[in-house]
């Protein structure tokens, strides 16, 4: 089996007929060396069901409970067989060929684990999308943002990005992993829930000295905020205890003693300009974020140990897609686009 796509879902009858009427169109050629897993996350709506009867050749996999984003990824790979897995949301929408494409170019090299599209916005599809953009990157205090996205700004696409490049992270909208390299470093951490998990899955690949790159060639729309909006409370708790605990588990012990209370300086200045701008629940997730990590201690310190038993490269030795400087300070004096930090990432 060449590939396995993972489609967790929660509701939505609509967004999940029309992933599935693209990727009918996109595997049609070679249905024979693809399934579609679909992973039922305990939805009540009827949409599985419905989807099952439009496209009977689908696989459905039926949890309990819902398990979030990353433990139903997690099923869905471990009930997949191909070699390649792509982990696709189910509110996007699939331009022809984006399958192949990403395909051919994880083949080109051995050491490429993850492969992403660029992704645009539904709603705007001349625009970005705010889930990955073009490609994940970091910078050194452990904030990321993505090649057409800096903060909440969304560039306009002019093929700025077109050129394929080494990224830090492939989003979870669509990325596409090698599975010799997920069977080497372990799965999403479930712990996660939703958010980071995708970028923490990156890290971990770079750690053993593989390469996450773009493949612009392949495109995807994204409709995105169908889980949770983007100004949501709780979206913006899981993304301040996530990154926290994934800056925690993969950085080197030297390197995370010297940056942790920058970070604590620094998340709690974005808490209190918010709260100036009578966003006040921002600090208050920022807070509860940092308060959830430190009791989560005993679930990632043991992920903590594994991991750098696993890493073959210092913090030092990485290169793909990080800025070596604060993102934050960057916007903060009018930098708007990637490619205006691009002189110290490429």
């Amino acid at each position: 089996m060449k590939l396995s796509v993972i489609i967790p879902h929660l509701r939505g009858a609509e967004i999940l007929k029309a992933v599935l009427d693209d990727l009918e169109q996109e595997l049609a050629g070679w249905r024979e060396l693809a399934e579609v897993i679909v992973v039922d996350n305990a939805s009540t709506d009827g949409s599985v069901e419905e989807a099952k009867l439009a496209h009977p050749w689908i696989e459905v996999l039926r949890l309990a409970k819902n398990e979030g984003y990353a433990g139903g990824c997690n099923h869905g790979i471990r009930a997949g067989r191909g070699e390649w897995v792509l982990l696709l949301n189910d509110d996007v929408r699939i331009h022809a060929g984006a399958l192949q494409a990403l395909v051919a170019r994880g083949e080109s090299e051995p050491d490429i684990a993850a492969v992403q599209p660029k992704i645009l916005s539904q709603m705007e599809p001349e625009r970005f999308d705010y889930a990955g953009a073009a490609g994940g990157l970091i910078d050194m205090f452990g904030y990321p943002f993505a090649l057409g996205r800096i903060g909440g700004k969304m560039e306009t696409d002019h093929a700025q990005y077109d050129s394929p490049r080494e990224i830090f992270w492939s989003s979870g909208t669509g990325c596409l992993w090698r599975r010799e390299t997920l069977q080497q470093i372990g799965l999403l951490d479930s712990t996660f829930f939703a958010h980071m998990e995708e970028i923490d899955l990156a890290w971990r690949a770079h750690l053993i000295g593989q390469r996450i790159v773009s493949e612009p060639a392949a495109v995807l729309q994204h409709l995105g905020g169908g889980t949770l909006a983007y100004q949501a409370w709780r979206k913006m708790y899981l993304n301040h205890r996530n990154n926290l605990i994934m800056i925690l588990k993969n950085l080197q012990t030297i390197h995370l003693l010297w940056m942790l209370p920058f970070r604590w300086a620094m998340d709690i200045m974005i808490g209190l300009q918010e709260t100036l701008l009578r966003r006040p629940g921002r600090l208050v997730a920022i807070l509860a974020g940092w308060g959830a990590a430190l009791m989560m201690t005993p679930k990632w310190w043991g992920r903590r140990r594994r991991i750098q038993r696993l890493r073959t490269v210092t913090d030092g030795e990485l290169r793909g897609g990080i800025f070596r400087g604060s993102i934050l300070f960057a916007y903060a004096i009018g930098l708007r686009r990637a490619s205006s930090v691009a002189k110290w990432i490429y």
